[in-house]
């Protein structure tokens, strides 16, 4: 399987810079995994995109700033991860969205975003509608956000987790994309991720 990965990005002094958090990075080198590290050259990454001829592929949105901004990093990120969400449902390689990747693939597809206190830097507890990977029934985990996801029955959407105010934080799309609000990457401990990571490899 061949991982693609979007960057984050940020104003750095007169200028703006792609980066890839090392939480990725080094999970990546610890478990030998051959990733490809996207840029805001919308283009290039489409084209890096289809470069590879690997039967299996997997896109990461990994998390970020606020979608739907009008500042510079929100208009760029946000069309380059559409375009490339575009392009993995028509050749239906699978979506894993982290944090902000959830809130963006939610939006575009109808739910609404609620501004929320008290997510921001912080742990929770969330709650499982049903036995998922290797979770129990409550669990608890981190939390970067400063928007939440309302819950709304839609078609092809099956929500997984949610937390002690009835927000989404853990639903799938079609069954084979998996979006989640909270950071499995920052844990110490990467059992988490490698679990959801060969929910992947195993479909």
């Amino acid at each position: 399987m061949k991982i693609f990965i979007t960057p984050n990005i940020k104003k750095y002094y007169k200028t703006y810079i792609d980066f890839l958090d090392h939480y990725w990075v080094n999970f990546f080198k610890k478990n030998n995994i051959e990733y490809v590290s996207l840029n805001s050259d919308i283009k290039n990454s489409q084209k890096l995109f289809n470069t590879f001829n690997d039967k299996k592929k997997l896109l990461i949105l990994t998390g970020g700033s606020d979608v739907g901004k009008k500042s510079y990093e929100s208009i760029i990120r946000d069309n380059l991860e559409k375009k490339l969400i575009k392009l993995a449902l028509k050749k239906r390689i699978p979506i894993l969205g982290i944090c902000r990747g959830a809130q963006l693939f939610s939006k575009i597809n109808g739910f609404d975003l609620i501004k929320v206190k008290k997510h921001m830097k912080t742990n929770h507890y969330v709650k499982f509608k049903k036995k998922f990977l290797n979770y129990k029934n409550k669990e608890k985990v981190n939390s970067f956000h400063t928007y939440a996801i309302k819950e709304k029955k839609k078609k092809n959407f099956e929500i997984i987790a949610k937390d002690y105010k009835n927000f989404v934080e853990l639903y799938s799309y079609k069954k084979k994309n998996l979006f989640f609000m909270w950071h499995p990457e920052r844990n110490k401990n990467y059992k988490e991720l490698k679990s959801i990571i060969k929910f992947f490899y195993e479909d």
